[in-house]
């Protein structure tokens, strides 16, 4: 099962699909190499709303295509980290594999972006939300 951090809130949530046009049944997100997917609506945009907060950001699956938000005075630079684990894994051994992957891309980059996006999940100590 696919799970995806927020950026905004850190909310740790499973990753589903309820449909585009016509809605469905909710079901788990899959990765792909373009990205996520959804057995029914196909190839999905790499956008992720926060099910807490509600904050409108990009997804990040390691080894997908990724594109940086553009960097235009109001643009909102939250990218929304995803992982996969078993159902039901604890919300520690998420939040763990998230600062794993987000480390290996800051390194892997070093990019100041990377770094900023790896800092975002660091900062803070080790809270549970």
């Amino acid at each position: 099962m696919l799970y995806v951090g927020c950026s905004n809130c850190r909310a740790i949530v499973p990753l589903w699909c309820a449909g585009q046009f016509p809605p469905h049944a909710p079901l788990p997100v899959m990765a792909g190499p373009l990205g996520c997917y959804c057995g029914m609506c196909g190839p999905l945009p790499p956008v992720f709303t926060c099910t807490v907060c509600w904050t409108r950001q990009m997804l990040f699956l390691p080894g997908s295509a990724f594109t940086p938000p553009s960097m235009y005075p109001g643009s909102n630079l939250s990218v929304a980290p995803v992982v996969q684990a078993q159902q039901g894994a604890s919300q520690g051994f998420i939040l763990d594999l998230i600062k794993q992957m987000l480390s290996g891309f800051a390194k892997q980059t070093g990019s100041e972006f990377s770094t900023m996006i790896f800092q975002q999940w660091t900062d803070g100590g080790d809270q549970q939300w």
